[in-house]
């Protein structure tokens, strides 16, 4: 049976003479954010997976991951990527906060005299196409710099997603800088097209059940049985414990899950896949403390 969050206890509603039914079994989180998986495909349109790693395994979970690939065509290009947590909050007020993240980053690496002679170009925003028309608002900061051994130039694309941070960053040296545009668009929109991140945990939110009793109409957000976010659910009146009210619990429970997972964070059971020849899956799992008492304070 699919789990509720018990941080607090689920509230039920009741429509009309509706009595509650048997409730879906409730399942005890750590926090706010008990595991994240990312999930990466190995072979993206275009990209091949050639390396991934996991800063938890140092000891730096804030770090998240990162996923290197190999672009074909096209292999003086570096293009790394990094999904390190980031919280709760607007698109543009994380998007300033990712490109603040960056620059400092930056700015470490020139007072450790990795990086010498650091020129940045423009930050601007981008939109990134994803197969399918839908769009992912972003920024882009361009930055040329010494790496000791070679001039680089260095295109780093910046996404807030289901929680996360997501760091595309393009490099190659300065004379193949015209590269970097040209290849850019299309591995963008494959790489956030391709993967997923999936929080399990409390989310800092609660999960409200509506019982409707038979016959009678459901609200108009719960038509099809869940709501948009997936934390508000139909329970038609019916028998506990027959077939038929078990399959309907379960249909709605699983559509639940599903619109929970696509917003970064589910209260629900859930099954990461294994890791295998298509994908790598990569695990954070988290203190009850690390993410704070809300997604807003990682």
């Amino acid at each position: 049976m699919l789990g509720l969050w018990a941080g607090t206890v689920a509230q039920a509603q009741e429509v009309g003479n509706g009595s509650p039914g048997a409730m879906p079994d409730m399942t005890e989180h750590r926090g706010v954010v008990d595991d994240t998986w990312i999930i990466a495909p190995k072979r993206l349109p275009g990209a091949t997976l050639a390396g991934v790693k996991n800063y938890a395994d140092e000891g730096d979970i804030a770090a998240g991951v990162s996923l290197r690939y190999r672009i074909d065509n096209a292999q003086w290009i570096i293009a790394d990527v990094f999904i390190y947590p980031a919280g709760e909050g607007d698109n543009a007020a994380m998007l300033r906060r990712a490109a603040e993240d960056f620059r400092e980053s930056v700015a470490y690496a020139e007072r450790q005299q990795i990086y010498r002679n650091v020129w940045w170009g423009d930050e601007s925003a981008y939109t990134a196409t994803l197969p399918g028309g839908r769009t992912v608002e972003g920024r882009v900061l361009p930055i040329v710099f010494d790496a000791q051994q070679d001039m680089l130039a260095s295109r780093a694309y910046l996404f807030y997603r289901k929680l996360y941070f997501v760091k595309i960053r393009l490099s190659t040296t300065v004379d193949a800088v015209e590269s970097l545009a040209d290849d850019a668009d299309g591995f963008v929109a494959n790489l956030l097209s391709g993967v997923d991140i999936v929080s399990v945990g409390t989310c800092g939110r609660r999960m409200d059940l509506v019982m409707v009793p038979p016959g009678q109409t459901p609200p108009p957000d719960l038509k099809d049985g869940a709501s948009s976010d997936g934390y508000r659910v139909l329970l038609r009146g019916g028998k506990p414990g027959t077939p038929a009210y078990a399959a309907q619990l379960a249909k709605t429970m699983t559509l639940a899950a599903k619109r929970q997972r696509a917003s970064g964070c589910t209260l629900l059971d859930y099954h990461p896949p294994l890791e295998d020849d298509t994908r790598a899956v990569l695990h954070l799992s988290f203190g009850p403390e690390d993410w704070g008492t809300s997604p807003k304070s990682p």
